[in-house]
């Protein structure tokens, strides 16, 4: 039971990180100097707060907005199971046969809230940050970061390992 519960865990951890990177560009790709491209001014990129307002209202909008539509498609997906999931039990409490298993669907009902609460504040937080690292800059061209994500899985066991040089 204790590992079934580790191994949720670790896969829990890992397919986050995942989604968190999925958005971002290859930087070991290797890309030509280009002397007419231009750095991109304040007007061109996405505001931070316009990024954060778009997912709280829609989660999935500020990742649209901020250009990462993988990360969009999940926040929006995940919102909208989660918020499925609360109408599906909400109706399921008017049927209760018992005033304890009115009681249990009401607190089922308000986890799957918490859950819909949760997954908006973390896709207008991802909007809101991403947008704020939009002008961070690439690695430049023949230069890797060198980082990895790496999961090891086994029949009782599962590993997560990251790897990031520092400067």
């Amino acid at each position: 039971m204790r590992g079934a519960i580790r191994l949720r865990l670790v896969c829990g951890w890992a397919s986050l990180l995942l989604v968190l990177f999925a958005g971002r560009p290859a930087y070991a790709t290797e890309t030509e100097a280009d002397s007419t491209r231009t750095v991109p001014s304040a007007a061109t990129l996405p505001s931070a707060h316009g990024a954060l307002l778009r997912s709280a209202v829609l989660p999935g909008w500020g990742q649209f907005y901020n250009g990462r539509p993988v990360k969009g498609l999940f926040f929006g997906a995940a919102s909208a199971t989660a918020l499925a999931s609360v109408v599906v039990e909400h109706r399921r409490i008017r049927s209760a046969p018992t005033p304890e298993e009115h009681q249990d669907r009401t607190a089922r009902r308000n986890s799957r809230l918490l859950y819909f609460a949760l997954s908006v504040a973390l896709a207008a937080i991802d909007a809101y940050v991403d947008a704020h690292l939009a002008d961070f800059g690439d690695v430049p061209s023949g230069l890797s970061t060198g980082a990895a994500i790496q999961v090891e899985m086994q029949r009782d066991q599962a590993w997560l390992r990251l790897k990031a040089p520092l400067p």
